[in-house]
């Protein structure tokens, strides 16, 4: 047992300086990218992989409203979602260097990938600001967002706790979600499109979970994942993958029929996918930027139906 131990200590620390050196190719010397400023700092607050969040502020954009108001509303939530997102990814980045193994979900393994102290202090800077101009409950959402962002990242480890730590990403990510409203005023059912966006966020995490268990394992984190085991992930993603379709039912006849799709998607197919690659890093990684962009696609396509067929 204690060589066993010992080797995968090894193994681990191979893993390390083999995406140390990844980074340091790819940065030239290690101390300056070669690549310009703003793509290097895209790569340090992993833009792509938060990218698609943007559009969450405008679930409360409101198609019959002042135009002019309504665009306002809207550019100053997006600007906030990013100033947002900007802060979390980043201080979860810099909070989890000496955890994470792969140099393309981590640049901060290496050293020498350029300063993070002043992008975070004008992300949260820039989130404040944002949020003095904002209705009272986007203020709210925006103080939940970077209490849960710093929690997350910094401690108490919530994440190590299984459920707790899959269930915090509601508090990571739901309150972008009310960061674009242009009053204090929701549009109506809004109820059940934070319903939708809620179990579909949380049936990615745990891919995400499978697709990171190897690391979380090793830096002593317990997820869901790994607490429940591949097969009983896989029908509570189910579960999660039939609420979010029954939700999407609630919004009106014209949304039904996107909702039926969606059960084959969301309640059969990604589960069962997850129960059958799920426990191999790889295909689970494919697969939640598989079930990201369908996600994405199902909220418009939601969206759509809600907005233009409530009226």
């Amino acid at each position: 047992m204690a060589r066993q131990r010992l080797a995968y200590a090894h193994w681990l620390r191979q893993m390390r300086r083999g995406a140390m050196m990844n980074v340091q190719a790819r940065n030239g010397t290690g101390a300056a990218p070669t690549a310009g400023w703003w793509r290097a700092w895209c790569e340090r607050v992993r833009l792509g992989r938060w990218a698609h969040f943007l559009v969450l502020p405008l679930a409360t954009y409101d198609p019959f409203s002042p135009c002019c108001d309504a665009l306002l509303a809207a550019v100053r939530g997006v600007a906030s979602a990013f100033a947002l997102l900007t802060f979390g990814y980043l201080l979860n980045s810099v909070s989890d260097r000496q955890m994470d193994l792969d140099a393309r979900k981590n640049p901060f393994i290496a050293n020498g990938v350029g300063e993070h102290r002043h992008s975070l202090t004008g992300a949260l800077l820039l989130s404040v600001l944002l949020a003095l101009f904002s209705p009272w409950p986007a203020q709210i959402a925006t103080a939940v967002c970077l209490a849960f962002g710093c929690v997350y990242s910094m401690g108490p480890r919530i994440k190590s706790i299984p459920f707790v730590g899959t269930l915090a990403n509601l508090g990571n990510f739901g309150p972008l979600l009310f960061v674009g409203m242009s009053d204090a005023t929701l549009p109506p059912h809004f109820g059940y499109v934070a319903l939708i966006f809620g179990t579909l966020l949380l049936q990615n995490q745990l891919i995400h979970e499978a697709a990171d268990a190897l690391e979380d394992h090793s830096g002593g984190l317990r997820t869901t994942w790994l607490a429940l085991g591949q097969r009983w992930t896989a029908v509570l993603a189910s579960f999660l993958g039939l609420g979010a379709t029954a939700a999407a039912t609630r919004l009106g006849p014209s949304a039904e029929s996107t909702a039926f799709m969606g059960v084959t998607v969301f309640g059969a197919g990604f589960p069962v996918l997850l129960a059958w690659r799920g426990a191999h890093a790889s295909d689970a990684a494919r697969l939640r930027v598989t079930h990201r962009w369908c996600a994405l696609a199902f909220g418009i396509a939601i969206f759509t139906a809600w907005r233009w067929g409530t009226r």
